[in-house]
């Protein structure tokens, strides 16, 4: 009997052992005096800037938050503070953002390459269309570059955090799964891929790719995951939710707010499963705004202390001491990593071969070196310039006892090679518009690394196909040769005043090649040599130059430097753009004769919204006269609005044009950049023409709208001698 009863007892004591263990680790993971307080912070554009506001007020009144998670926008506010930052530190970040180039995210006109500068001047609108797997868009109106370098440069110091836990405040974000339909709730890997999937808006944004998931804005499952902070611990939830007004009949008035109603509808049912877990709520009322109201920050932010504030008899109970605020300070900041290790070496992801080198050459000067974030993003920036890139992001790794940045590159899915549209419409000409519907065709690297094939087709008032092969010598090189050929048939019509005078048709045809040097992303020179055929034939009216065809011969040499912040309506910087050719044969010309033509542009912001511009053509033909054909006209469109279309011709002249633009208001970021007030003056001089006027004058007022199809102007012109008109234009205005 005696054995029988310590054999039970042997058997028993590895279980007390075990239920020893489990009780320890239980008490560890109890509150410590205190009740553990998570926050839930709501998703919703800019709207959820709140966020910053309230948590600004908890830490005021010594309120803790041992636990933070949060949907899209809260999200992203949520991980920042997450990192330990404060409230303070996260209003000075946002006043930093460029929101309206955060959402745009378009890679701006200094940044891109010169060849993409080429794109925008000749096709300036925002279609870019792919042809990888048959004609198709992006997954996103966004990239998310801008987003994305705005993340990665926030949370570099926390490459190998590797649980969200240990983070200086706990931290969960969520994120849905378009595959599955689910959520996805991030606590570990990589807080910057977190950050971005979380705020991920659906066609706004292109979607996160993370193996079998495509990875969308977490509002469409979770919008206030209060269940998600319940479960990293809390046993008090407090909830910020954001109280938009419902939406009227009258006020689903146009696409955009049918869409944003339309997911209101289906975050709003999950919005109510949330508060209904939370043991404490913060509603700030936010009806007088939207979520695109960014530049409304500071009112934004300021109302969410304000309505954290009314419910102060509710959340102060949950005050801490000073003494326990100082512990609860020390230990969160003792998580806190302020500094990122200096690169030792750069490994690139998503792409490779010559792509691979190409940019671990380019970014070479920032190993060794304390990093430079704001000069990385920039380098970065102007990477995705090129064409083939749809974002690139960064972060640090360890690899063999070193530590390196590792560049993450997207390549765009769904091309090269590209399309662009572009449209032209010039209604300078009562009951005389014109219209040409033109396209690029681009492809990359078909005659080695850097190369480009690019064949422009236009229809309507000019019917033409034009098509170069651009070539470096070297991966490296600055030098290029580039073959070319182009055709078209032209309509070409002469006003006096604004009467018609004469309708020709011009037929051209030109195959020829130039040698080049590029500096940079800003200028280019080339010299060359081209051969073809120019026809020109009356159709109606009177004769103001022969009718002649034959054979043409020139060589050529061309510079351009484009120092703009944009390729249609600048606001700074200068553009210069000259042409030299020397004929040795051309169709009623006696002999061989040179032509030059030059421009010149400088634009100079006078204020945040207005700018002064002038600018200065000329042409000519070094005194020779039998050139066939008169080889310069004026009048028209940005050569002397208020005269008739090429009422003026001769060889030589020039013309001065001076002016003011002022911004109206800001375009949604989908639907183009600005609307402008422009005015401006112009004179001109056409020796040998039987001008009206010794110094022909005008004066042009209008709109200028920059829309995703293109510049916009609306606006009249009035000259001397008679000379006026109203006219408008879709295409370039500059």
């Amino acid at each position: 009997m005696r054995r029988i009863l310590i054999f039970c007892l042997l058997l028993l004591v590895p279980f007390a052992a075990l239920a020893q263990e489990e009780t320890a680790a239980g008490a560890e993971q109890a509150p410590k005096g205190r009740a553990r307080i998570g926050v839930a912070l709501e998703g919703g554009g800019a709207l959820g800037l709140a966020h910053i506001g309230v948590l600004q007020w908890l830490e005021e009144h010594h309120i803790p938050v041992d636990y933070v998670a949060g949907t899209s926008m809260g999200g992203l506010v949520g991980g920042f503070y997450a990192t330990g930052k404060s409230p303070a530190e996260l209003k000075q970040l946002i006043d930093g953002v460029d929101w309206d180039r955060m959402i745009g995210d378009r890679t701006p006109y200094e940044d891109l390459s010169y060849r993409r500068k080429e794109d925008q001047r000749v096709y300036p609108n925002s279609f870019i269309l792919g042809l990888r797997n048959g004609l198709s868009l992006p997954a996103g109106l966004s990239a998310g570059h801008q987003i994305s370098l705005l993340i990665d440069r926030e949370t570099l110091p926390y490459f190998n955090v590797g649980s969200f836990d240990a983070l200086p405040v706990p931290f969960r974000c969520v994120a849905t799964d378009l595959v599955s339909g689910k959520q996805v709730v991030f606590d570990k890997g990589s807080l910057e891929e977190a950050l971005r999937a979380t705020m991920s808006i659906p066609g706004a944004f292109t979607p996160v790719k993370m193996g079998e998931k495509v990875l969308v804005d977490g509002g469409l499952v979770n919008n206030l995951p209060t269940d998600v902070v319940k479960q990293m611990g809390a046993d008090i939830v407090i909830a910020v939710h954001l109280e938009t007004h419902p939406a009227g009949a009258n006020d689903l008035d146009s696409i955009f707010s049918v869409l944003n109603q339309s997911v209101r509808v289906v975050v709003q049912e999950n919005e109510i499963r949330g508060l209904a877990r939370a043991d404490a709520v913060v509603s700030v009322d936010l009806g007088a705004y939207g979520i695109a109201d960014y530049k409304k920050k500071d009112a934004i932010m300021q109302k969410g202390y304000e309505d954290a504030n009314a419910k102060s008899r509710l959340l102060e109970k949950f005050s801490l001491s000073d003494a326990e605020w100082t512990a609860y300070l020390q230990e969160r900041d003792a998580r806190k990593r302020t500094a990122a290790p200096v690169p030792q070496f750069i490994e690139v992801t998503g792409t490779s071969g010559e792509q691979q080198a190409s940019i671990k050459r380019y970014l070479a000067p920032f190993l060794g070196k304390p990093l430079d974030t704001k000069s990385l993003d920039g380098e970065l920036t102007r990477l995705t310039g090129i064409g083939k890139y749809d974002a690139i992001g960064y972060r640090f790794a360890e690899q063999n006892g070193k530590q390196g940045l590792v560049i993450l590159v997207e390549q765009k899915t769904y091309a090269p090679p590209t399309i662009q549209p572009g449209f032209e419409m010039d209604g300078s000409e009562s009951g005389d518009e014109k219209f040409t519907l033109g396209t690029r065709l681009t492809h990359l690297d078909v005659a080695g690394f850097r190369s480009e094939w690019r064949t422009d087709l236009s229809f309507g008032s000019t019917y033409g196909i034009a098509s170069e092969l651009y070539r470096p010598f070297t991966a490296t090189s600055k030098w290029f040769f580039a073959p070319r050929a182009d055709a078209s048939d032209a309509v070409f019509r002469i006003y006096a005043k604004n009467d018609p005078v004469s309708d020709y048709r011009i037929y051209r045809a030109n195959l020829g090649g130039d040698l080049g040097y590029g500096f940079g992303r800003f200028s280019e020179v080339r010299v060359g040599y081209e051969v073809g055929y120019l026809s020109t034939r009356l159709r109606l009216g009177t004769p103001e130059f022969a009718t002649l065809k034959g054979r043409t011969g020139a060589a050529r040499l061309y510079y351009l430097m484009d120092r703009t912040d944009d390729p249609v309506i600048p606001r700074r910087g200068v553009r210069a753009e000259t042409t030299f050719r020397w004929y040795n044969a051309s169709p009623g010309a006696l002999e061989s004769f040179p032509v030059m033509e030059a421009r010149v542009s400088f634009f100079q912001p006078v204020s945040r919204s207005a700018s002064l511009f002038v600018a200065g053509d000329g042409g000519t033909t070094f005194g020779r006269t039998d050139t066939g054909l008169p080889q310069f006209f004026l009048g028209g469109p940005e050569k002397l609005g208020a005269y008739g279309q090429n009422e003026l011709n001769g060889n030589q002249y020039y013309l001065f044009r001076a002016g003011y633009l002022r911004n109206l208001f800001t375009l949604p970021p989908f639907l183009g950049k600005k609307i402008y007030a422009i005015t401006s003056f112009e004179t001109a001089k056409m020796y040998g023409a039987a001008n009206e006027s010794k110094f022909p004058a005008d004066g042009v007022a209008g709109v200028l709208a920059e829309t995703v199809l293109g510049p916009v102007f609306l606006g009249g012109s009035v000259g001397d001698t008679g000379h006026h008109k109203w006219f408008f234009q879709l295409g370039r205005v500059f």
